[in-house]
């Protein structure tokens, strides 16, 4: 990969990647370094990627491998609160005021998962992956996939009912 293809990609997919490790862990500083060190790994991976998509899963793969990770560093093992300016760059500040609010509560809800329902969550609602996509992304039977969804469905929902009626 040249410095030109290089450039391309970190400007396509870094919002998709720091988005799946502010997922993980809910701030912005260890999303920041999470996205670093596998935009480090692409520029010294030497394999040619076939197609985008199979980029895109690659990023999304190491992504999560790289969140692992950081969670197994002892140093990483601290509960932190949400940063509000980083929940509007994930949210959006180009809608009403309301639709903002309500996409808050919405993503404080889906931050307060545990994290492998955060991620087939996110997967699943912001990047519109299959069920199938996700399964041979993050390497997990189709079944658990859909077990996590359902489960996270229901915590979301028993979590957001006294928001919206």
């Amino acid at each position: 990969m040249n410095v030109t293809e290089y450039n391309s990609c970190v400007d396509k997919y870094l919002k998709m990647v720091y988005r799946i490790s502010f997922h993980y862990f809910g701030n912005r500083e260890d999303a920041e370094d999470v996205s670093q060190d596998v935009f480090l790994k692409l520029y010294s991976h030497n394999t040619k990627f076939e197609s985008e998509e199979e980029l895109k899963a690659w990023l999304i793969r190491v992504t999560t491998n790289t969140c692992h990770s950081y969670f197994r560093n002892p140093f990483r093992k601290r509960k932190t609160e949400i940063d509000e300016k980083a929940i509007e760059n994930i949210v959006g500040s180009s809608s009403s005021e309301q639709e903002i609010i309500n996409r808050k509560v919405v993503m404080d809800a889906v931050m307060s998962l545990s994290e492998h329902y955060r991620i087939v969550v996110y997967l699943y609602y912001y990047e519109e992956y299959s069920i199938c996509q996700i399964s041979n992304t993050l390497n997990i039977k189709e079944t658990t996939i859909q077990t996590r969804l359902s489960r996270a469905r229901e915590k979301l929902k028993s979590v957001l009912k006294d928001c919206f009626p």
